[in-house]
């Protein structure tokens, strides 16, 4: 089944490079993934590199959940004032990650990055 992109994507682009089949497309405002060219990245990688990418861990999911494409962007992110464009997308994409659930995957490997780093440094 092909995924989709969801209302938890915070227009970060990752996927776009991360796709082998460059199945995620975008127009500037929205995103989506072209169905016929989604392949989940079978034959490729274990898993499918949108969500392996997404910092969100539900900007891309299965279709099966029914998502649509998202539009990322408004009127001040399309502005042609590039500096007013740049902290209109900062502010929506730092609100999208502060209110998105954490996921205890990253947590965990956060924790122990941590832990690591701190040993190293007192060696």
């Amino acid at each position: 089944m092909p995924y989709s992109i969801t209302q938890s994507c915070i227009g970060c682009q990752r996927c776009i490079s991360a796709c082998p089949t460059q199945a995620i497309q975008t127009d500037g405002v929205a995103f989506w993934i072209e169905i016929d060219r989604c392949n989940q990245c079978q034959g490729s990688y274990g898993v499918p590199q949108c969500w392996a990418t997404c910092p969100t861990n539900e900007g891309c999911v299965s279709l099966r959940t029914g998502a649509a494409a998202v539009s990322l962007t408004s009127a001040s992110e399309a502005s042609e004032d590039y500096w007013e464009s740049w902290f209109a997308t900062y502010t929506r994409m730092v609100a999208r990650l502060q209110s998105a659930p954490q996921s205890s995957y990253w947590q965990t490997w956060f924790d122990g990055y941590s832990q690591v780093v701190k040993r190293l440094q007192t060696t």
